[in-house]
């Protein structure tokens, strides 16, 4: 596995713990978000694009998580 796989895998299972410990679940994050439940999935899977990344920074703040 490369240093990125590593790193977007750390990434997505941060978001998943995040989302159990808040009690939420991804379709809820979209709403909040105000985007689809699919862009927020490929978002917190790693994908790197730029609308992809400004998900995860908007994510990582209402989660608390570090990324």
């Amino acid at each position: 596995m490369s240093e990125l796989e590593k790193a977007s895998s750390n990434v997505k299972i941060k978001f998943k713990v995040a989302l159990i410990e808040h009690g939420m679940k991804q379709v809820e994050l979209a709403e909040i978000l105000g985007t689809t439940p699919a862009q927020v999935n490929r978002a917190l899977a790693g994908n790197t694009t730029p609308k992809d990344i400004e998900i995860q920074k908007r994510a990582a703040e209402i989660l608390n998580v570090e990324i």
